[in-house]
């Protein structure tokens, strides 16, 4: 393709005759002058097209960048919208040239053709719109001497310069890609002419002004493109400023937002803006008179259509923001006051300043933006905000004084004024129509109600013209000139008609409000008021006057009056006038209305005689007449007026019935309290006897009416009708004397009603029997009520009458009122103590009428009680249990316990005995009748009402046969300040309730049995039996007991209970067979488990004969194994009774095949115990192995050693035999490496381990170290050799790293390659110098290697030899029985000199034959095999490339050392030994770090709090506390380096550990008193010295029984742990000894620690009632965020699920915090 494209060029060149500049520039200049002449004089020959454009080009106002911007519009971007990326076009300007990039999809043949031609284009379309004829893409020549175009395939330049024909600008020149362009790009470079280069040129700040014209707006009118980047940089290629315009997609239909950010230093500046845009195109537009058409324009007619842009900005809320726009040409001409942006293809003057005004292309535009502001209208109407604010984009018709409009441009506005009449463009109130604004309506003030909604609904239809009240008042204004108008009376006379025509009138609606009234009726009397004499005849003619009886009336034909006259007398309504409604006539402006339309006023006299005639016929119809006639009869009464006046009247009783108050008696209704009336209403008809039949209650509501307004006289309501109509008021309490005479019984009940009249009964009136029996709530205030007037008439016959009555009582219950007692406040007082509100006591219930107590004196000779005594306090209790039968929802149940106190006290507040028996018997009586004794809810008890004998007083709380009332008590109101030793004596003395017994625990075993319980049930039982004063003296009887009854629980299978003889105390593991009672109770009950019932305790006895007489039919491995770890855990202790030879005979072992299967099998089976993970890996599975990994197997070290299978070991069967293969040997390189440097301190170590190859006095063995050669290898090859029953493994291990051969002397191999023999000193040389040590020489057998020993040979090695005595003597290490023997510093390497020029490397045959080639005729090294036993290492160091051995096959050259060399290295030998500098470095730098450890860890401890006091530490309750302090992060690689036994890392971890508590310890506040250093008792607190505070502490000499210890004498510790939540309440005010056990980990707070069966017992014996055992976990100890847990008591807590015990290998994991 590039080759196409490199023809096509080069063919369009040749085509236009064309010489490039590579052709001009071999020519020298005057030849160069002469071909340019004729070629110039050629072209002129040929056409005038090119030349024309080439003056053009510099005399016409030409814009490039605007022609460029066009040019890249029209282009595709299809590839780039395929990847999601927005077209753009970039413009970077620098010193000499603008490099223009455009993501366009590239140049094709037909782009290449057009541009090398004039006035032609590719493109479709009549000319842009800024171009001139025939320049387009050329203008860039006026400021550019050379173009390079790169597309595609496609790079080649145009070249012109003034002057020149021009023949350049359209003739490619071929050049070859420099730079491959990424993506869809056409990059454009412009290299400028000199005078654009100049800075403050003209011509360059042309440039730049141009683009710093650029606008945002511009966007609007490319169809194609969405963004312009401009970037300026400084001669120095620095960018200066910057610019993006872009354009954004909203999601919205035609609502792009502009962005605009430009960058010029530190300045930045950010604009964006949200526009509504509407394009159209406008057509059959004349020719623009600046241009000239080419003839296929000419013929299309495409200069006839120009497309027209309206843009009008929006707020983010899409609501106008008015501000003068710019009118633009594609680029912006001027603003001329239009408040939306406009663009078409104006004709535009020279200086592009302004359009032609005069132009007829331009003023046929006109019409063509009217219509697109009539689209743009249309589209506003559709949005649901700018449909109400579009009008504020309308011109204004006048501008102010100052301005006027352009006249060009004031036709655009008529224009739009004419077409925007004929659009419905106005929104009606309805939201679903529109209106022209000549149709539409606004109202004016008077029009609207108080909310702003139109008085009277909009006419139906097509007529509606009211408009949305979503339009602002302010934005309507804006409509006026456009011919917006205001609702005429007459139209508003329309709609009243129209409304009063309506179901649903408003005007005539009785929910109408009177505002809403009040502004109609100002606006319908304003004709009347401004004479409008044909609106008010319209007005008349309307129905407007409401009447009172519903109707709407006009004045025509109707005689009608106001309903109240002048002095607000309300007109009854039933005397046959048209009245009108009196509450609109209240209103001023209605009455001013109705005033006007004729409506009259009646007189006084005449209504008066029309309401007295009406009474001497028919009288009223209803109460509501009535009430109205004597309202204005009361109101008009004067002195005129006799009770013969009034004598016609009739009168409504409450049963709504008409009498004549001649005829006959009424009653006043009394509104008082407890008079007759009140009391009467009370009752409903159909449940008391009926009154004779002429005495009524005026109905009430004659009094509730009392008239009102102004009166001629000064009588009362009240008193006018009792004077004129009769009306009368007296309730009796007893009958008269003269009534008793007259009425029998037998007569009175048949006047009364169904009344039981006994004698007493027949005294009383039928008011108060009436009241008695149908109001009894009432009576006590009836009685006081009528006892003033009555109490003169009293008679003992009376006041026992009245004794029969039942009265109410608070709790709205009834009493004789010779029971009840009187409220006084001694009473209340007393009863509120104990009874809460529902429950009823016989207090007097006075209602709301208590008042003083005294009005109530009467009341003491009626019998009521006044004081409390014993009687008062047990029908307290009595009421209380009648009241809560099922105490269960009993409101604070500790008042029952108060009323016994209580009525203990009323029992014994006498000396005489005889008085106090009497109450006791008479409370006992009392108890046992009622069962009066409460048991109150606990746990899973429910509270009940129980007899004394089902008590007990002191028994375990969940006793479920008795109950243990008095723990019960203490357990349930434990948070109340009781009297409970008071309270005990009341049950123990006045009740007679007896203790506990060991029978009635034994009961309540049994009966437990019997049912499901709880291990809590039972464990509480044996805890209170195990206390019991008399279990010593019983135990025997409660043994037999236990064992006959199976009395031990156990919830571990099926069986839940069990004989003595089944179970098995084994803390804390199980064996088969036996109940585990250490694993059900812990140790709370070990005790009584094993000394008090004898239950027999595990020990390694135990599990022998488990293991001796298992059942191998039954027996699982898994079941073996765990025998197996408990086994292992006893071994700690003691040792079994049998041996180890008559129990391995049984088939006890689990045994692993190379197939994998587990089988048990007796000790005589061959296997081998993996002891090392890297043997495990290779042999694991090849041979057989005892089924533990290898991490149990060093757990399972006791077992093994007491069975004797110590030499199974695999470390132990294996063999090493290691060779060194085919290439050379050279001596050390590093002589601290040397071994036999160190062999006096070999001879020491060897010697303090009892070695075998030590003789007499170790002088041979000493000689045989001194003399030793220590060799680099390149490489030593090592195999491994196990053989088991019958089955021999072999693996070959390529990487050996040492070999030694003690056949010929000592030879010691290393690796060559200095990485690789830096980590085996480290490890595998120390290792392996041990194992060789213990090796026995003549039977090269070996004893047991002491890990010590690797260790201290690892020092040694590393250590200078002046060091080596003081390294050996600090760890302990035995002098050795012969001196040391120094040699010369010329003779310490006699047998292995320095290598010189002579001196030429030793080869090393293969020991074995390498395949394909024959086995060597030398001899070989012989094989030395030791057993395998390698350490493993947590880190190995990266490897370094070898600096003296670079090959190993032959003699590398490197390896032949020169004179120069030989100097080189004994000057290097002189200075300090790079080895051992990096290996003293790496051991202060883990020196340094550890040290920085226990700083951060001091520092960390030092600023907590956590066992302060007060603090809110409520996260941290449950057995934990978390610390966390921000600090440095530490690694095991940098605290220890490699190589490190791990018990020397685990000391050192477990001293940093211990160091937090301590420090945390030590800054308690308040301080624990006597807290020092003697308190650490650690032996491992020596490691703390590295740390600079404690590098003067001793080591710890004393026995260790835990890492601290503290006897916490003034309880400052103790009251801690309480208050956080980890001790319980039972130990305050103790001051215990406290054992604190710190286990440590870098690890998560869950992570699982250690702990021996020592331990484990120890933390069980330490755990006493004086002694307390703590466990402090230090966690994330290397991390920023050191944490610490707290666990007081483990065993409870492994017990409540925070700690899990695994006893078979004594691992304890946190289970939560």
């Amino acid at each position: 393709m590039a080759n196409d494209a490199r023809r096509l060029v080069q063919a369009i060149a040749e085509e236009h005759g064309y010489l490039g500049e590579e052709v001009y520039a071999k020519m020298d200049a005057d030849t160069r002058r002469r071909v340019e002449e004729a070629f110039l004089k050629k072209d002129e020959m040929i056409g005038a097209s090119v030349i024309t454009l080439a003056k053009n080009l510099y005399s016409k106002d030409v814009r490039f960048i605007f022609e460029l911007l066009q040019n890249a519009d029209d282009n595709n971007f299809l590839r780039a919208s395929r990847t999601g990326a927005l077209p753009y076009v970039t413009f970077n300007v620098y010193k000499d040239r603008i490099v223009v990039d455009c993501n366009e999809d590239g140049f094709t043949e037909a782009n290449l053709r057009a541009i090398c031609n004039v006035g032609k284009s590719s493109k479709t379309g009549a000319q842009g719109y800024i171009g001139e004829k025939g320049i387009g893409f050329k203008s860039v020549f006026k400021v550019a001497w050379r173009v390079h175009i790169q597309s595609g395939h496609y790079s080649f330049t145009f070249s012109h310069r003034r002057r020149e024909s021009g023949m350049g600008m359209i003739s490619p020149e071929w050049r070859d890609v420099t730079e491959k362009l990424s993506g869809p790009v056409t990059r454009m470079t412009l290299f400028l002419h000199d005078s654009y280069t100049v800075d403050d040129s003209d011509e360059r700040q042309g440039i730049l002004h141009q683009l710093s014209t650029l606008q945002p707006a511009m966007l609007l009118f490319l169809k194609n493109l969405k963004q312009i980047n401009v970037h300026v940089y400084d001669k120095d290629g620095k960018e200066t400023s910057s610019s993006l315009l872009s354009k954004n997609d909203t999601g919205q239909v035609n609502r792009p937002v502009l962005e605009s950010i430009n960058t010029n230093g530190d300045k930045l500046e950010h604009t964006k803006q949200k526009y509504h845009v509407v394009e159209t195109i406008a057509r059959h537009l004349p020719r623009n008179e600046n241009r000239e058409y080419t003839v296929q324009e000419e013929s299309s007619g495409a200069y006839g259509n120009a497309p027209v842009v309206l843009a009008f900005p929006l707020s983010d809320a899409d609501a106008p923001l008015i501000e003068p726009q710019a009118v633009f040409a594609f680029l912006p001409v001027r603003q001329v006051g239009f408040n939306f942006l406009i663009h078409s293809d104006f004709v535009t003057q020279a200086n592009r300043e302004d359009i032609v005004t005069s132009s007829s292309r331009n003023l046929r535009l006109l019409d063509a933006i009217a219509d697109a502001f009539i689209v743009a209208v249309r589209e506003f109407c559709l949005h649901p905000k700018l449909k109400y604010q579009w009008m504020r984009y309308l011109p204004k018709l006048k501008l102010s004084n100052e301005d006027s409009w352009d006249p060009f441009w004031q036709k655009l506005v008529n224009k739009i004024r004419e077409k925007i009449s004929d659009e419905d463009v106005l929104v009606l109130r309805t939201g679903t129509s529109l209106r022209k604004i000549q149709q539409g309506k606004r109202l004016g003030p008077m029009q609207l109600d108080q909310y702003g909604d139109p008085l009277f609904d909009d006419l139906p239809g097509k007529r509606a013209s009211y408009l949305s009240t979503l339009y602002s008042e302010e934005h309507l204004d804006l409509l006026k000139d456009y011919g917006l108008g205001l609702l005429t009376q007459n139209e508003f006379l329309e709609r009243v008609k129209n409304d009063l025509l309506s179901s649903t009138s408003r005007m005539r609606s009785a929910k109408t409000d009177d505002n809403w009234h009040t502004r109609t009726a100002r606006c319908l009397n304003l004709p009347f008021i401004r004479g409008w004499i044909n609106t008010t005849a319209y007005t008349k003619a309307l129905e407007l006057i409401p009447l009172i009886d519903g109707r709407w009336v006009s004045q025509a034909g109707n005689e009608v009056y106001f309903a109240e006259l002048s002095d607000d007398l309300q007109i009854p309504t039933d005397l046959g006038l048209h009245l009108v409604d009196p509450a609109a006539a209240r209103l001023p402006y209605r009455k001013m209305l109705f005033t006007s339309l004729g409506v009259k006023e009646a007189s006084v006299d005449k209504i008066r005689d029309q309401i007295l005639t009406k009474y001497k016929s028919t009288g009223p119809h209803d109460l509501k007449a009535s009430l109205s006639h004597l309202k204005f009869l009361y109101l008009t009464h004067n002195k005129n007026h006799t009770d013969s006046t009034y004598r016609a009247i009739k009168l409504y009783n409450t049963s709504g019935e008409l009498h004549s108050v001649i005829d006959n008696v009424f009653y006043f209704v009394d509104t008082a309290p407890y008079g007759l009336w009140e009391l009467h209403n009370k009752v409903d008809a159909d449940k008391f006897s009926p009154w004779p039949y002429h005495i009524h209650f005026m109905n009430k509501e004659y009094l509730e009416y009392t008239p009102s307004g102004l009166q001629k006289h000064d009588v009362p309501w009240n008193k006018w009708l009792k004077k004129y109509l009769g009306i009368r008021q007296h309730p009796r309490l007893f009958k008269a004397e003269i009534q008793l005479g007259l009425f029998g019984a037998e007569i009175q009940s048949l006047i009364f009603g169904p009344l039981v009249v006994s004698r007493a009964a027949s005294l009383l009136s039928e008011e108060c029997r009436f009241v008695a029996e149908n109001l009894p709530s009432e009576l006590l205030g009836f009685l006081r009520y009528s006892w003033n007037s009555e109490k003169f008439g009293l008679t003992p016959e009376r006041i026992d009458a009245l004794k029969t009555l039942e009265v109410p009582c608070q709790g709205e219950e009834l009493a004789l009122l010779s029971e009840a007692y009187l409220p006084s406040p001694q009473i209340l007082e007393k009863r509120g103590e104990f009874m809460r509100p529902g429950e009823f006591f016989p207090l007097l219930d006075f209602g709301d009428d208590s008042g003083k107590l005294s009005q109530w004196d009467f009341l003491h000779e009626l019998g009521v009680k006044t004081s409390p005594d014993l009687d008062f306090y047990l029908e307290i209790l009595n009421r209380i249990q009648l009241r809560h039968p099922e105490p269960s929802y009993l409101i604070d149940p500790s008042r029952i316990l108060r009323l016994y106190l209580r009525i203990q006290m009323d029992c014994s507040d006498t000396n005489d005995e005889s008085v106090r028996k009497e109450r006791r018997s008479k409370i006992r009586t009392f108890f046992e009748e009622n069962e009066s004794i409460l048991l109150p809810s606990w746990e899973n008890i429910d509270s009940l009402w129980v007899l004394p004998e089902d008590c007990v007083l002191d028994a375990p709380i969940s006793m479920r046969t008795l109950y243990s009332i008095v723990p019960l008590y203490h357990a349930a109101f434990a948070k109340y300040n009781l009297d409970f030793p008071n309270i005990t004596t009341f049950l123990r003395d006045t009740l007679a309730i007896p203790k506990c017994s060991w029978n009635h625990i034994v009961d309540e075993l049994k009966s437990l049995k019997t049912s499901n319980c709880k291990k809590s049930e039972v464990q509480d039982l044996y805890g209170y039996l195990e206390n019991m004063k008399d279990f010593k003296k019983e135990v025997s009887t409660i043994k037999d007991i236990f064992e006959t009854k199976a009395l031990i629980f156990a919830d571990v299978g099926p069986q839940k209970w069990y004989k003595l003889s089944q179970c098995l105390w084994s803390a804390p593991t199980s064996i088969r067979g036996k109940i585990n009672l250490s694993t059900v109770y812990g140790g709370e009950l070990e005790d009584f488990f094993l000394n008090k019932l004898g239950v027999r305790k595990l020990d390694v006895d135990v599990v022998y004969q488990e293991l001796l007489e298992l059942d191998l039919k039954e027996a699982t491995v898994d079941h073996v194994k765990d025998l197996l770890w408990t086994m292992n855990s006893q071994l700690e202790l003691d040792t079994p009774k049998g041996s180890a030879e008559n129990l391995l005979k049984r088939p006890i072992i689990p045994v692993r095949d190379v197939g994998g299967r587990v089988s048990l099998q007796p000790c005589n089976t061959e296997f081998a115990i993996v002891d090392r993970k890297t043997l495990d890996e290779i042999f694991g599975r090849r041979v057989k192995v005892l089924d533990f990994t290898t991490n149990e197997v060093c757990q399972l070290r006791p077992f093994i050693k007491w069975a004797g299978l110590e030499d199974r070991y695999l470390s132990r069967l294996v063999k090493e035999t290691s060779v060194l293969n085919s290439g050379v040997k050279v001596p050390i390189s590093d002589l601290t490496q040397d071994i036999s440097k160190k062999a006096y301190g070999l001879l020491r170590i060897a010697s303090n381990f009892n070695s075998p190859r030590i003789k007499g006095n170790g002088q041979e063995f000493y000689d045989l170290l001194r003399k030793s050669r220590t060799w680099e290898a390149e490489k030593i090859s090592t195999t491994l050799v196990v053989s088991i029953d019958g089955q021999t493994v072999t693996e070959e291990v390529d990487r050996g790293e040492v070999h030694i051969d003690d056949a010929n002397g000592l030879d010691i191999y290393v690796p060559h390659d200095e990485g690789r023999r830096d980590d085996a000193y480290l490890t595998n040389v120390p290792n392996r110098l041990a194992k060789w040590i213990m090796t026995d020489p003549e039977t090269r057998t070996h004893r047991d290697v002491d890990t010590n020993a690797a260790f201290l040979i690892q020092g040694i090695l590393s250590a200078k030899v002046s060091q080596l005595d003081r390294y050996l003597n600090e760890h302990g290490v035995i002098e050795a029985a012969i001196p040391e023997q120094r040699e010369q510093q010329d003779n310490t390497r006699a047998h292995q000199s320095i290598p010189t020029l002579a001196s030429t490397p030793t080869a090393v045959e293969p020991l074995t034959p390498q395949r394909g080639v024959s086995p060597p005729s030398e001899p070989r090294t012989p094989r030395t095999e030791t057993p395998l036993f390698d350490g493993e290492d947590a880190y190995s160091e990266q490897e370094t490339p070898a600096t003296d051995l670079t090959s190993f096959g032959t003699p590398s050259p490197s390896l032949r050392v020169s004179a120069r060399n030989s100097t080189r290295f004994a000057r290097e030998s002189l200075s300090p030994d790079p080895y051992v500098t990096r290996l003293f470095e790496r051991e202060d730098a883990t020196a340094q770090e550890y040290a920085a450890l226990l700083s951060q860890v001091v520092s960390t401890a030092r600023r907590s709090r956590l066992l302060d006091g007060p603090m809110n530490l409520s996260g941290l309750l449950d057995g934990i506390i978390d610390l966390t302090i921000e600090s440095k992060t530490f690694n095991e690689y940098d605290l220890f380096g490699p190589g490190v036994p791990q018990m020397e890392r685990d000391k050192k971890v477990g001293a940093a550990g211990e160091l937090f508590v301590f420090e945390l310890l030590s800054s308690m506040n308040p301080a624990a008193r006597g807290f020092s250093r003697e308190n650490w008792t650690s032996t491992i607190r020596k490691y703390a010295t590295a740390h600079p505070h404690y590098a003067d502490m001793e080591s710890w000499r004393g026995i260790e029984t835990s890492d601290l210890q503290y006897k916490d004498d003034d309880g400052t510790l103790t009251e801690a742990l309480i208050a956080k939540g980890h001790l319980r309440s039972k130990w305050r005010n103790s001051r215990p000894q406290y054992y604190i056990e710190v286990k440590s980990t870098p690890g998560p707070w869950d992570t699982p620690f250690f702990m021996s069966h020592a331990q484990w017992m120890k933390m069980k014996r330490l755990s006493t009632d004086d002694s307390i055992y703590v466990i402090f976990r230090v966690h994330n100890l290397y991390s920023d965020r050191i944490g610490l847990n707290i666990y007081v008591d483990p065993v409870r807590l492994a017990d409540e699920g925070r700690l899990a015990f695994t006893a078979d290998r004594w691992t304890v994991k946190p289970l939560r915090q």
